[in-house]
């Protein structure tokens, strides 16, 4: 039997992994509205979340857990690694999939096209509204939750996520 410590700690960072990615792909849509006033759905998923976010989120959190960084410090580290985090995203899923999910081509400041410093100090804000935001929210509410809620949220949504990455990941290795 999953003990309910675990059960809390699994909502915490499914409620991230949900609401991180969610946040990422309202980001995406709302730059492609404002720059081509067009909506397009972003992303390989189906469901509205981009799970590029909240994995550079969590390798963040992984290299950064110990370190009380201030707004400042954290946001150039953040941009630094997110922008490698993304470079190399950029070049894996090109591997795997034979196509290139996103370009910043033609963009003021772009980084071999694969990223550019206005989406760089973004991310570098966004993470910081992750560390000093969501994430102690989500501990929050890990703890103050009903043990029923969290057991049915982090189910319910991670049985979403997988299911819709599975699809989602096979019918792009189809149209290779």
């Amino acid at each position: 039997m999953i003990q309910e410590k675990h059960w809390r700690t699994a909502f915490r960072y499914v409620f991230e992994f949900v609401t991180a990615g969610f946040i990422g792909w309202l980001y995406e849509v709302a730059t492609m509205w404002i720059l081509f006033r067009c909506y397009e759905n972003r992303g390989i998923l189906t469901l509205p979340v981009i799970p590029i976010y909240p994995v550079g989120a969590f390798i963040l959190l992984a290299l950064l857990h110990k370190r009380k960084l201030r707004p400042l410090p954290l946001f150039i580290v953040a941009s630094l690694v997110t922008t490698l985090f993304e470079l190399g995203a950029s070049y894996l899923l090109e591997f795997i999939f034979h196509q290139q999910f996103w370009t910043y081509e033609g963009w003021f400041l772009s980084i071999l096209d694969r990223s550019c410093v206005i989406s760089s100090a973004i991310f570098g804000i966004m993470s910081a509204a992750y560390f000093f935001g969501l994430h102690p929210l989500s501990g929050r509410l890990s703890k103050s939750l009903p043990k029923g809620v969290c057991i049915a949220f982090t189910v319910i949504s991670s049985a979403a996520l997988v299911i819709d990455f599975i699809l989602s990941v096979t019918e792009l290795l189809r149209q290779r």
